[in-house]
């Protein structure tokens, strides 16, 4: 199994964001070959190219609201990006040094992160197999990204040497073209005084015989990860900004550091931002259940820390919150002398400690890290409630895994479990520790239980996952595994092979087979807090907190390693659909869900119950101005003449207008995952159509002859408006002067222009045009020869923009040229697991809500005829098909559940309508089958060129199922059309 990385929109638009900072910007390449191009910090053109961004006149990229456009006046540019935990920040940030040296040449790039975990996580990602061959695809097989990383020097009693990492970073020269230089290293690396303040009797540069200097020569741009944990009031960020005397320091995030003094996060010069927010309710991660079992003791003992001695000796003072009473602990002692499920448990610092956001508190021995004021309760951590949670836990992953196994494309589950002890997991001696015996003594029974309920198992599915399990019964220990800080210096090569699986073989983790092709059961992963940074797999499903965090880190924070969207057995990733992390704690946190909620809610930049900042914005959308569309909103009694929302008035405001709605839906953040339950009397009389519809389809596209394939390629490279475009910079001068009425003005002239390289070999240029069109390389060869003849073609004209243009041309003659030259057929066969149905076809007793629609109207009542239990919808238009479709012609309709029917499209992906119906003729006599897909659009001529091609694919689609006896008919429906009305035309017209 190969991960195969997808460009997500969102990441394109955080790309094209930072790439617009320096359109236009003049750089100058006079500078050492061993450094990146120099730019004027003050530069008017990139104040004005930030402002552009900011106010939304970047085509595709989000204004940024204006209480965030903040920025501050430095001896450097700073850019800031925001994204949400789970998005793709790393791959952002990676693909942006690609765009940067594509674009402009710059070739020297700093990643600055504030943990080892976090930096072998950068490092893995920017290493693998599959980060390299995707952006090789995107930018060419001949560019390339050296990464070195800077680690500490080992301890050697003869000379010490120049670091070598940055000795190969700053040596570098952009003469190698294709070469992108990154040197990759931690804050402590940053202001390590022995390896980087070293003055070397060697010399980098001719020059420098100081690191700091080295770097400062290269004049670096800076990409930080994780900002917050580089507040500007702290050392490491003097020493950058002092030592390494950056050009650029670009910080990606999803947490921003606040001013000391004001408490406002420092932005400067925002150009993206993807909050939590927009990533929940877009479904770019997956929501969250939140779980927590009841205490089942009668009584436990809640103890407070009330104030500690950090001065000898350092004295720790709790109080039991239901007595009273108080007891001094002293560095050493155990909690256990308080109440005996505290047992083990032991004071093991008091003062400063290692939590950023904890300067001074006591440090347990199992991790934990109290402030002040905190609170722990002992029942939290009795064996009997922990194998409580360990049996919960196990359930909760049986249940998904079986999910996720039966879909289309299987998914393998991952369940993480942070603990207290490294020995209650590890234990001593070699022999397992007293956690893990447990948690496999409970696995074994449960993986039993299910093996029980698939007795005999009737499709090949049920029968491969019995085969699973029973591999996984075979071997219980090769489910498990466990990462801990102290494993890095372990010898043993079982503990090695589980860190390696955990850490490095992302690939291995989400794969069900091994090499050898025998099952590969590992999914169960135990760490002590270790993996909370730096580390993420797609395919977690669930967290499991063995432990409390105490007060050191945010709600979201805790919840962030298992947000990604996951991906399937091939290595895709899987979008468009809700997928929930269940998280599981114990129940001193019963109110995470709201804290979480709240956490995110807070972010919001405007208040949610006030429209007025949103009213101009959302105007033009819907092509009014701000005062008409305040009028409407006033008249329809939404909102107060202060533009507040009206009282009870938000889900119908939010359901009309949608862009309204910037606080976190109310599906994304849950106690249990909202479902919505098959009506199965009314599955019976669709299950045919649903049958139907899921039938596996090829589209089939006609063979062009030679003669259309040389005219397509002489088409795509001929003059009229011709693939080749010298690509030129140009440098602009702005001087501010008096015009004749003695005002200042700004007038700009353009001094000169450069050229702008980003050439290809013969050979790269025609195996990417091949890659990107499927034209066989022979006969764009023959046309490029056919063109040279006629005119002969520019030196410069195998590069990346014309390699664009010219696939760009291709999809553009396609789309035209096979609108009416494709076809789908049929493919024989077993349909499988369907969003509806299990292998046999038999429906499914619930879905989840969120794939069939976010909004759940409880004051109307569900028509008998419906598919499902609830009143579920996602826009305006679809809660009146829903209310509107109770007509005598209908035997039974539902949504269609999201993305679980997909057109394949003739010019690539695929669409998928929204609405299913049986009908019939008012004698009863003839069935219909009538699909419909809405479009948020009042007039077939506000369709945009690939919708209408959209729908006259969809169209055929069905057309073909005609052909074949199915009585179907597909309809689009636009804002003004009436259900009821379109089901009359059905029924009348077939």
């Amino acid at each position: 199994m190969k991960i195969r990385l997808q460009t997500l929109e969102h990441q394109t638009q955080a790309i094209a964001a930072l790439g617009h900072v320096f359109d236009g910007v003049e750089l100058d390449y006079s500078s050492r070959n061993e450094a990146n191009p120099v730019f004027d910090v003050g530069d008017p053109k990139i104040a004005e190219n930030i402002a552009e961004i900011q106010q939304g006149q970047l085509e595709g990229v989000p204004a940024i609201a204006k209480c965030l456009r903040t920025r501050q006046g430095d001896a450097y540019l700073g850019v800031d990006v925001r994204m949400e935990t789970g998005t793709g920040k790393t791959y952002v940030y990676t693909r942006a040094m690609f765009e940067l040296h594509k674009r402009f040449g710059f070739n020297k790039f700093i990643i600055l992160v504030p943990s080892t975990p976090i930096k072998e996580g950068t490092r893995n990602f920017i290493e693998s197999d599959y980060a390299r061959e995707h952006f090789a695809d995107i930018y060419g097989m001949q560019t390339r990204l050296s990464l070195e990383v800077l680690n500490p020097q080992k301890r050697s009693k003869g000379r010490k040497m120049f670091p070598t990492a940055v000795t190969s970073f700053a040596s570098a020269s952009r003469l190698q073209r294709n070469r992108i230089n990154c040197l990759l290293m931690t804050d402590g690396m940053l202001q390590s005084k022995a390896t980087m303040a070293k003055d070397y009797d060697q010399t980098v540069l001719g020059s420098a015989s100081v690191p700091y200097e080295a770097l400062a020569d290269t004049r670096p741009i800076v990409l930080i990860d994780e900002p917050h944990r580089f507040r500007k009031e702290n050392k490491a960020w003097n020493t950058l900004i002092e030592q390494i005397h950056p050009q650029a320091v670009i910080r990606f995030g999803a947490t921003f550091p606040k001013a000391e003094k004001s408490g406002v996060v420092d932005y400067n010069n925002l150009v993206f931002n993807l909050g939590s927010i927009e990533a929940f309710n877009d479904q770019l991660v997956k929501g969250v259940a939140v779980q927590y079992p009841q205490n089942p003791a009668e009584r436990s003992v809640r103890l407070k820390l009330t104030s500690l001695s950090a001065s000898k000796p350092k004295t720790a003072t709790f109080r039991d919150e239901d007595s009273k009473k108080t007891f001094e602990l002293n560095l050493g002692d155990s909690l256990g002398n308080v109440d005996g499920n505290f047992a083990g448990i032991t004071v093991e610092g008091v003062g400063k400690t290692e939590s950023p956001a904890i300067k001074s508190g006591v440090t347990l021995s199992n991790g934990q890290i109290l402030a002040r004021g905190d609170t722990i309760t002992s029942g939290v951590y009795s064996d009997t409630y922990q194998a409580l949670m360990l049996e919960r836990a196990i359930v909760n992953h049986f249940d998904a895994e079986w999910e996720n196994f039966r879909r289309a494309r299987k998914v393998k589950t991952l369940s993480l479990f942070f603990i207290d002890s490294i020995d209650s997991y590890r234990g001593e001696e070699g022999r397992d520790g007293h956690l893990r015996l447990k948690f496999e003594e409970l696995l074994a029974e449960e993986i039993k239980r299910r093996l029980a309920g698939f007795e005999s198992p009737s499709d090949s599915l049920s029968r491969e996952y019995v085969e699973y399990l029973r591999a996984s019964l075979a071997d219980v220990q090769a489910t498990n595994g466990g990462y801990f800080s102290a494993d890095n210096s372990s010898s043993d090569e079982a503990i090695q092979a589980e860190v390696d699986a955990i850490l490095r073989d992302k690939e291995s983790l989400l794969s069900f087979r091994n090499h050898d092709g025998t099952w590969n059961t590992m999914r169960f992963i135990f760490s002590k807090w270790t993996l909370r940074e730096g580390w993420d797999n797609p395919n977690v499903f669930q967290i499991v907190k063995l432990r409390s965090s105490g007060s050191e880190i945010s709600k979201l924070q805790e919840v962030g390693r298992g947000l990604r969207l996951p991906v399937d057995e091939y290595g895709n990733r899987i979008a468009g659909e809700q997928f929930y992390l269940t998280y599981l704690i114990d129940f001193t946190e019963a109110d995470f869900a709201n804290r979480l909620i709240n956490e995110i809610n807070a972010e919001a930049a405007t208040d949610t119950r006030n429209v007025g900042k949103l009213l101009e914005q959302i105007a033009a959308k819907y092509g009014q101005t701000e005062k008409q569309l305040f009028i409407l909103l006033l008249t329809q009694d939404l909102i107060d003449t202060d533009k507040n929302i009206i009282e009870g008035k938000a889900e119908k405001l939010f359901s009309l207008y949608p862009e309204f709605n910037t606080g976190l839906k109310h599906d994304k953040v849950v106690e249990k995952p909202l479902r919505v339950n098959i009506r199965k009397d009314n599955f019976a009389k669709i299950k045919s159509l649903w049958t139907l519809v899921n039938k596996k389809y090829y589209l089939r596209l006609e063979e062009l002859t030679d003669t259309e394939l040389q005219e397509c390629v002489d088409y795509v490279l001929g003059c009229e408006e011709d693939v080749y475009s010298q690509q030129v910079g140009l440098v602009r001068q702005e001087r501010i002067q008096r015009d004749e009425t003695g005002q200042l003005v700004t007038q700009s002239e353009a001094l000169d222009t450069y050229k702008i390289e980003d050439a290809l070999t013969y050979g790269d240029w025609l195996k990417a045009a091949y890659k990107q069109t499927f034209l066989p390389t022979e006969a764009i060869h023959a046309g490029l020869v056919r063109r040279n003849a006629d005119q002969k073609l520019p030196d410069d004209f195998f590069t990346k923009a014309t390699l664009a243009k010219f696939v760009s041309k291709f999809h553009n003659w396609m789309q035209d040229t096979f609108v009416n030259r494709f076809s789908y057929t049929k493919i024989e066969g077993i349909t499988g697991p369907t969003a509806l149905t299990n292998a046999d076809g038999q429906p499914l007793d619930s879905i989840v809500q969120g794939n069939v629609g976010v909004f759940r109207d409880t004051q109307s009542k569900v028509p008998e005829r419906y598919l499902y239990d609830a009143f579920v919808y996602d826009s305006d238009l679809e809660q009146q098909n829903i209310k509107r479709s109770s007509v005598n012609e209908v035997v039974v309709f539902g949504k269609i559940p999201r993305r679980s029917i997909k057109v394949p499209l003739y010019f690539g992906g695929t669409t998928s309508p929204d609405f299913m119906y049986v009908l019939h003729t008012e004698d009863g006599d003839v069935t219909l089958n009538f699909i419909v897909e809405t479009k948020d659009v009042k007039d077939k001529n506000d369709l945009r060129g690939t919708e209408k091609l959209k729908i006259t694919a969809a169209k055929k689609f069905f057309e073909s199922m005609q052909e074949a006896g199915v009585k179907v008919r597909f309809e689009p429906q636009l804002k003004n059309d009436d259900i009821a009305v379109m089901i009359n035309q059905v029924v009348q017209f077939g």
